[in-house]
């Protein structure tokens, strides 16, 4: 590692508020020098957390509505503070927030009320993900009818995601995307298997199986066309399906 990059790691983590780190940037800083030095890292690091916490209102606004400012503020900033930003694209920031609330959930009886909460949280950082990914590339395979089934790897769009949970957060999620006041609803677990996709410029969670969700991991997890076919467990006919809706190319 080269010198500026150590230099620049340094700051950043003394921006972070990392007490084990600093000490190459702060080399040779003493006296009235060091004082100014802490105040300007101090300025970047309120202005830092600042816009995090911010970033997480914007990713989480159903969570934010739901547990109010002061409260969903206070998650936030236990959240920053565990969790440094690693890139400068703040559309990145916030996977993760999800697990702190199973934390939460196990250990304040003030949110057993809530015990959908997490994948509630779970739903929108999804939606977050599949609104900023970037389109997939245009497929071309030619003739389907010439191709070896063994080297066609069917693989899941870039602007879809999927997700299982007890609760039905979609509906949750769907209630509280006006700004009126939504209804009272009675939260009831079940099984639910949710597809989150780009339509229209929106991320839209839509109702699925089981069955689906298992094919969108098998071809997740890189299995081939041959490979599917082959598993008794999966509904390799429904392989059409998904490539119709634009869910694998």
């Amino acid at each position: 590692m080269n010198r500026l990059v150590a230099w620049q790691q340094s700051l950043a983590q003394s921006i972070e508020a990392d007490p084990a780190a600093g000490s190459l940037v702060e080399n040779g800083l003493d006296g009235a020098v060091h004082d100014r030095f802490q105040d300007g890292l101090e300025i970047y690091r309120n202005n830092s957390l600042g816009s995090r916490s911010l970033a997480l209102e914007s990713v989480y606004p159903v969570c934010l509505r739901l547990l109010g400012t002061e409260c969903f503020r206070g998650l936030a900033r236990e959240f920053v503070r565990r969790h440094p930003s690693m890139h400068p694209d703040l559309n990145r920031f916030g996977a993760g927030f999800a697990n702190l609330l199973d934390e939460v959930l196990e250990n304040q009886l003030e949110f057993a009320r809530l015990p959908w909460l997490a994948d509630l949280v779970r739903l929108e950082w999804l939606c977050h993900q599949v609104y900023y990914q970037a389109d997939d590339e245009p497929l071309e395979i030619g003739n389907l009818d010439e191709v070896d089934a063994s080297r066609l790897w069917p693989r899941p769009s870039r602007c879809l995601a999927w997700l299982r949970t007890p609760w039905p957060v979609h509906e949750i999620w769907q209630t509280h995307q006006d700004a009126a006041e939504p209804p009272v609803m009675q939260v009831v677990a079940g099984e639910w298997r949710l597809v989150i996709e780009r339509r229209n410029q929106n991320a839209v969670p839509v109702v699925s199986d089981s069955g689906i969700l298992d094919l969108l991991d098998a071809c997740a997890s890189g299995a081939s066309v041959a490979e599917i076919s082959a598993d008794q467990r999966l509904d390799a006919e429904s392989l059409g399906e998904l490539m119709i809706r634009g869910w694998i190319g």
